[in-house]
């Protein structure tokens, strides 16, 4: 165990779990003790199964749980620099330390670009003891510190789900209510998992994300949004909504049509365009935008 450790870099737990992943996949795996006690495992010649090698792949992987972890999501991080490790294993000695150096290289190639936001302080315990309500359907309990407030209260909460945005929340709904809503993962703490189960209601992650710009959830609305020429090319490569549509105009605009919520949010997005957008409904959003651009041109 201690030359798996060493020989992969990673914490002795993890390479307990790959055992016995590999054992699960492979059941011809098997150790013999030396005079010291300690245990060399083996499998027999032909049995280790021959993956294709993918420096690309690997390299993406890899870029992907830096992308994480800057962003403080050291949960998630975790779990694809663990995915990574059980990539390698796959992989004969011999064909792994060639494709090593291009791996390398590529992670120097290819950088993620860098921009503000919230960090996430999302843990892995903290992820997992999520997973495992979700999965059993078991209450979790909690303290949670409400904006503004100086002190956390106890809540008990039914958990349904995840969501990754600029922050990470928790959908979930109290113990004595039926409301779903979000709770942000930064304010939670002294989170348990409870013996306790609940019922789930009859509720779809993803149509209560679509419901919404963001994650801020709200009545939803028809949303028109008119590009100007100049920036109709780039917005028809954006993906605003799931919802979406787009139709180019005679004068070469583009007019983007979507239903959600967060009117908010998407003012705020909206402000990155400037000039080059207008806002055609709703109302609300019209009005929250405008005197943004015009401070923006004051």
């Amino acid at each position: 165990m201690t030359q798996m450790r060493d020989e992969l870099g990673v914490s002795r737990r993890t390479v307990e779990r790959l055992r016995e992943q590999i054992s699960t996949l492979l059941p011809e795996l098997s150790y013999k003790e030396d005079e010291n006690r300690v245990r060399h495992w083996r499998l027999p010649p032909r049995t280790i199964p021959q993956v294709p090698p993918s420096h690309g792949t690997l390299g993406t992987l890899e870029t992907l749980a830096r992308d994480l972890a800057a962003s403080g999501d050291d949960a998630r991080a975790g779990d694809v620099r663990e995915a990574l490790t059980c990539l390698r294993t796959m992989f004969a000695p011999e064909t792994l330390r060639k494709v090593e150096p291009d791996i390398e290289a590529l992670l120097q190639a290819e950088g993620v670009a860098m921009h503000p936001g919230p960090r996430q302080k999302l843990d892995r315990e903290m992820l997992g003891m999520i997973r495992e309500a979700v999965l059993g359907f078991r209450k979790l309990s909690a303290r949670y510190r409400q904006a503004g407030a100086t002190e956390a209260s106890a809540r008990v909460l039914c958990p349904y789900g995840v969501l990754y945005g600029r922050r990470a929340y928790l959908v979930a709904h109290t113990e004595a209510g039926t409301h779903v809503r979000l709770w942000r993962l930064d304010r939670l703490d002294n989170l348990n998992v409870l013996e306790d189960g609940f019922s789930p209601q009859s509720f779809d992650l993803a149509a209560y994300a679509s419901r919404s710009f963001g994650v801020f959830q709200e009545p939803a609305q028809e949303v028109v949004l008119r590009f100007a020429s100049s920036a109709a090319e780039d917005a028809a490569e954006w993906q605003f909504h799931p919802t979406q549509t787009t139709t180019p105009q005679a004068d070469g605009s583009l007019l983007v049509c979507f239903t959600c919520g967060g009117m908010l949010e998407l003012s705020w997005h909206l402000y990155t365009w400037g000039e080059a957008v207008e806002v055609v409904a709703p109302a609300g959003l019209k009005a929250l935008f405008q005197p943004a651009i015009a401070m923006r041109t004051a």
